[in-house]
């Protein structure tokens, strides 16, 4: 039996089946390579995917102004008021002087052995300017606790709370205005029958009064937001301070500096692709032509000016990338930081415009993830065409070497058969005669 090709024939079988095969092999490696063609696109697919998603989000930081905190509110005595700004507000300063907080009414009731004490049976109005709680204290349901609770579930509440303390005279019902101020004061009248229930006014209602640069104002709550526009005032206690806005470029100065940043990476991803995967790609083109029109676009603010990027700081160089002048934008923050947010940040901003386009191509179904899913798909494909012939392959070599492996046996029986007819012939009387 024979145990290697081409031992009985003599012939080199074994590299006449790999050149068969090389032969055969020609369209397994065409698809492979169509294969190596998909996979790279695909990984160049998010590469692109991942630039985009970062200058989509240095876009949207910009877009959000009152996350950045263009202007800077500050008191100088936290201890007496204390504010906030809106990223449009106006650089101002005012002097601020509170003359007396806003309170809370309260009522307490007269004390009681304990919560389970009868109140008495009746019925008892409780009045906030016009809305009016009519409670009815029957027998069974009329004790200091089941008032308290009464008071509290009840859906037409005028803006009470009820509460029990013990204190050394007893237990008393508490009555707390839910909102601060003179028009939320507690009326309680009890009827004939209640006649013997009784409130005492342990706190006022005020309401809140200061003055701004000298101007009186009056307000029901402690927390103002109408009178200095864009500015909300919480009032901590009475005192003069001093507030004062001005520009915070901190936060707007970071983002627009990642802005740039990210804008170059895409755009150096985009160039490093273009010369390579994506070679002419029709989708690489377009979104930095888009991008590009985007940044250069005259942007119209809140106040009807028309912006630019450039007041930002930031403007092209010779190469096409974004550059950030950091004095520029830092004169152009202090000087009015919101329309430096508005240029980034309002309704047709530069950052609100860039990250509605380039959401297009992150969503679900969107530009890169349909692209992403034919070209998964077109590999899954591939893969089963590889297999396929792979397998035809398998099965051609298989056959190859069971032919040969019989040519080779074949081959190797005549030479037997050949040598022994040689010998017989040099056998036969008279053959060595005529040599």
């Amino acid at each position: 039996m024979l145990t290697a090709a081409g031992v009985g024939s003599g012939l080199d079988i074994e590299s006449m089946i790999t050149q068969l095969m090389a032969l055969e092999r020609r369209p397994l490696e065409r698809l492979q390579r169509h294969k190596s063609d998909v996979q790279l696109h695909i990984s160049a697919n998010g590469q692109l995917k991942s630039a985009i998603a970062r200058f989509q989000a240095a876009a949207r930081a910009l877009g959000d102004r009152d996350a950045l905190g263009g202007v800077q509110a500050s008191s100088s005595d936290t201890g007496v008021i204390s504010l906030s700004a809106s990223a449009d507000a106006a650089l101002q300063s005012h002097d601020v002087q509170v003359l007396e907080l806003a309170t809370r009414h309260r009522l307490a009731s007269a004390a009681y052995a304990d919560e389970n004490a009868i109140v008495g049976s009746g019925t008892l109005d409780i009045s906030i300017g016009a809305d009016t709680l009519s409670l009815v204290l029957d027998e069974g349901s009329n004790s200091l606790a089941q008032l308290r609770d009464a008071i509290n579930a009840a859906p037409d509440n005028p803006g009470v709370s009820a509460s029990i303390i013990s204190v050394d005279a007893g237990s008393m019902l508490m009555l707390t205005a839910q909102h601060s101020g003179a028009a939320n004061a507690i009326t309680v009248t009890p009827d004939m029958a209640l006649a013997g229930f009784a409130t005492s006014e342990v706190v006022a209602a005020r309401d809140a009064r200061f003055t701004v640069d000298g101007f009186d104002v009056t307000r029901g709550s402690n927390t103002v937001s109408d009178v200095i526009a864009g500015v909300t005032l919480t009032l901590l206690g009475t005192g003069a301070a001093s507030v004062d806005l001005r520009g915070d470029g901190a936060l707007l100065s970071e983002a627009v500096t990642e802005f740039v940043a990210s804008y170059n990476g895409l755009r150096g991803n985009i160039k490093a692709l273009g010369n390579n995967a994506l070679k002419g790609d029709s989708v690489l083109l377009g979104l930095e032509r888009s991008v590009n029109q985007r940044l250069g676009a005259p942007v119209t603010l809140s106040d009807a000016s028309t912006g630019h990027l450039f007041e930002a700081g930031v403007s092209f160089n010779d190469v096409g990338d974004l550059q950030l002048d950091a004095a520029t934008l830092s004169l152009t923050v202090a000087a009015d930081p919101a329309r430096v947010s508005d240029l980034f940040g309002a309704a047709g901003g530069i950052g609100v415009a860039l990250d509605t386009f380039l959401q297009g191509y992150l969503e679900a179904d969107g530009i890169l993830d349909t692209r992403n899913d034919t070209l998964a798909s077109r590999d899954r494909g591939l893969d089963r065409q590889v297999s396929s012939v792979e397998f035809r392959l398998a099965r051609t070599e298989q056959r190859l070497r069971t032919q040969f492996t019989a040519l080779d046996t074949l081959l190797a029986q005549l030479t037997v058969t050949s040598d022994y007819l040689a010998q017989q012939l040099l056998a036969l009387p008279g053959t060595a005669r005529n040599q």
